[in-house]
């Protein structure tokens, strides 16, 4: 993946300089056709993005760098498992993963994880596999960290409860912080509790420290060192699981080359699959294969997950917004913009392209948000009024759950509202005005109404949803996942390794090797010593 010459980028930034003269608003007025010219339905994904600085003549300087990236031929070497993954020499092949699952093709490794993953869902599930104490199980833990634990702790919170029975209760265990898995376990009937360990390497620090909790709470329980049919290991290492004594015919096994932040379509969604049952997960990914389906077979100027990857390219490089926000407009999609943080910024956070040369332009976006619309109490103050212009996403589901028709009308009153004001803004002369004949004196009137004037012409997309089912959650990740990618390719970097996250815990590895010796290394910055001794003292 070579980088485009730097030239090309220099004519996003002329364009965005004329275009900051053009008012949104004004480019309704001047087309009654924008909306239907620049909105799509995808599956179950209504994707409207007029509200952007976009004209036929951005739009094609936009397609002329997604075909010199070579963008189509990127997206079928994914569908065909090519070594995109150049660094870790790793193929990519997340399609595949999806239209396996979601057909149930039980072909090879991936068709031998599902069959695992479906065998294990469906005796817990039937209650054929019981707790210790002959009781069904309830609850399901998910020891996992960073994408063992994003993307399934989103979508069983995001998902309803299962109309067959036999749901489970999900609860999730992170952070090494003590506090996290103490109060999980204090809170559940543990005889009744199934455990699962996702690692990749099971090595992740975290993860094992938090099991090893979890079997040691256990064995304190039961009264014996066997505590092992209480877990299930999903890893690209069963030998490792194995050793932790956990038996095989519990191990998921998955495909060394599944990354972590694209890993809820395989067996790492075990926990979405025991918690809503194995036909809701494999609905999920068939919601993903339906954006697979629209990528392959959409023109660039009509496919919409490339579409606004293109759009993330224009703002980060013809207009230098470092920031995107994320508004879903959905309590149960509330943590949709932290999977999302993990998604875009670990794979676009890089200086470096995927050929080891520097990148020419700059890359990747601090992403963040919250649901909607609780973000208008705290941070929207900020997106209409502040120095910067954020691009936003609002996301909602057209259908109100049973009985909230009122409240579901204000909330999406309350979508639709954010994203017009955002673009059409405040005028102070007319504010002013309004103020006057209201009794204010004309030099009062205009100095408030400066204070209460909004610059407008700030972008949004809005993504409505059919509904909040797993079709359409799975086809709103695969499309944030092609979105990410889009812009991941144009920059020339590799969007499938994480290589910043990695000394951080080496070092966190032989600070914490000092603690335990009592004997800090003599190398170490004054400052980081003086907080070593000051953790030592409060121990």
């Amino acid at each position: 993946m070579p980088q485009l010459d730097g030239s090309v980028f220099d004519q996003l930034h002329s364009l965005a300089q004329s275009s900051r003269n053009q008012s949104l608003a004004g480019r309704f007025a001047d087309d009654p056709e924008r909306a239907a010219r620049y909105s799509a339905q995808v599956g179950p994904l209504y994707v409207d993005y007029a509200k952007h600085h976009l004209d036929p003549t951005i739009l094609s300087t936009l397609l002329t760098l997604a075909e010199q990236a070579e963008l189509p031929a990127r997206f079928a070497d994914m569908a065909t498992g090519a070594l995109l993954n150049n660094t870790e020499e790793r193929p990519v092949n997340y399609p595949q993963l999806r239209r396996q699952g979601a057909e149930g093709d039980g072909n090879g490794d991936i068709g031998a994880m599902f069959g695992t993953m479906e065998r294990l869902v469906t005796a817990v599930r039937t209650a054929q596999w019981r707790g210790p104490s002959g009781k069904p199980y309830r609850h399901v833990v998910n020891i996992g960290i960073g994408g063992s634990d994003f993307g399934p702790r989103l979508l069983c919170d995001a998902l309803p409860t299962s109309a067959t029975g036999g749901d489970l209760t999900s609860h999730f265990v992170a952070n090494i912080d003590p506090d996290c898995i103490e109060r999980v376990l204090s809170e559940l009937p543990l005889d009744q509790t199934l455990f699962i360990v996702a690692s990749k390497s099971f090595s992740t620090q975290e993860t094992q420290y938090n099991a090893q909790h979890a079997m040691a709470a256990l064995k304190q329980l039961r009264g014996t060192d066997s505590v092992a049919d209480q877990f299930i290991a999903v890893t690209a290492k069963p030998s490792a699981a194995a050793a932790l004594g956990i038996p095989e015919a519990q191990i998921v096994a998955v495909p060394d080359w599944v990354g972590g932040r694209f890993s809820l379509w395989s067996g790492f969604g075990i926990a979405i699959a025991l918690s809503k049952g194995m036909a809701v997960f494999r609905q999920v990914l068939q919601g993903g294969a339906l954006v697979d389906d629209h990528v392959a077979s959409t023109p660039l100027k009509d496919n919409i997950p490339a579409l606004l990857g293109l759009l993330d390219v224009w703002y980060r490089n013809g207009w230098d917004c470092s920031s995107q926000v994320v508004l879903p407009y959905s309590h149960r999609l509330a943590l949709l913009p932290t999977y999302l943080q993990q998604l875009f910024m670990e794979s676009a956070g890089k200086s470096v392209a995927a050929d080891g040369t520097p990148l020419a332009v700059a890359s990747g976006n601090v992403l963040w948000g919250s649901e909607g619309t609780n973000g208008q109490h705290s941070f929207h103050q900020l997106l209409h009024q502040g120095s910067d212009m954020i691009p936003a996403d609002f996301i909602a589901s057209v259908t109100p759950p049973a009985g909230g028709e009122a409240g579901h009308a204000a909330l999406l009153a309350n979508c639709f509202a954010q994203s017009l004001v955002l673009m059409e803004g405040q005028d102070p002369s007319a504010l002013a005005e309004k103020l006057c004949d209201e009794g204010l004196e004309p030099e009062a009137a205009m100095q408030l109404a400066r204070h209460k004037a909004m610059p407008g012409n700030r972008p949004s997309t809005t993504i409505l949803l059919e509904n909040q089912g797993p079709q359409a959650l799975g086809a709103l990740i695969a499309l944030y996942e092609y979105r990410l990618l889009t812009a991941s390719f144009i920059w020339g970097l590799n969007p499938f390794d994480q290589w910043g996250v990695e000394l951080g815990k080496q070092v966190g590895k032989q600070l914490l090797s000092a603690i335990d010796s009592g004997d800090l290394p003599q190398n170490l910055d004054s400052s980081t010593r003086n907080l070593m001794e000051k953790m030592k003292a409060g121990r």
